[in-house]
Order: structure tokens, then sequence, then C-alpha cells
């Protein structure tokens, strides 16, 4: 259920592979994963999950992240896509890990 840093890099571009940023989207636009999507989890899971489906549908390879280990967005997110049906795995780190490793970001001011 969940990928490493290198797995997500590998994946990312790939034919159906979408990476979601669960985080608020302020959180977003200061700082988040190149070319990765921002699609707040929210309070409402299962709203989420739906809204994620009509927009991606079952066919596509979802990885959610949030901030860092500390925060369980990513994790909620991810259990939320799967229970709908959906294919979803958590990157635990989170931007924090992303940024420290030197990986592509964008944001800021």
């Amino acid at each position: 259920m969940s990928i490493t840093k290198e797995g997500v890099l590998a994946r990312m571009g790939g034919m159906g592979s979408v990476v979601l940023n669960v985080l608020s989207g302020a959180e977003y636009r200061e700082l988040h994963i190149r070319g990765s999507v921002s699609l707040p989890l929210g309070k409402d899971p299962k709203a989420f999950a739906r809204k994620v489906e009509e927009r991606y549908g079952k066919g596509s390879s979802l990885i959610t992240y949030g901030s860092d280990l500390t925060s369980h967005t990513a994790i909620d997110a991810a259990q939320a896509l799967q229970e709908r049906g959906l294919k979803a795995e958590a990157y635990l780190s989170g931007m924090r890990e992303w940024k420290q490793e030197g990986y592509p970001v964008e944001g800021g001011p």
C-alpha cells in the first residue's frame, strides 16, 4: 500500500499514473512535487474518492502524498481510494523527504 520516493519517481509520467497532493490548495501552491495534481482530501474521504474516480477513472494508478511521516493524510486518502475500488498507493514520507532528496519540486512566490 505504500511506495518509496524511487517508486514515485519511476512511475511519474507513465501511462495511467497520477501523483496526487492531498494537502490543502494553499500547501500545494507553496510547494509540491513537480507534475503532481492538487486534490485535497478534505473532511469527507468518500467525496474525495468519488471526485478522483470521476476525474481519473478506475484504470488509473494513483499515488497520494502529504507533508511527511507524521501526517496521516496520504494513507487516509489511499485507503479511501482503495475502498472505492481504485488502485492507490501512499507515498508516506511526502514533501519533506522529496525536497530533502533534491527531487523536482514547484511552488512558492
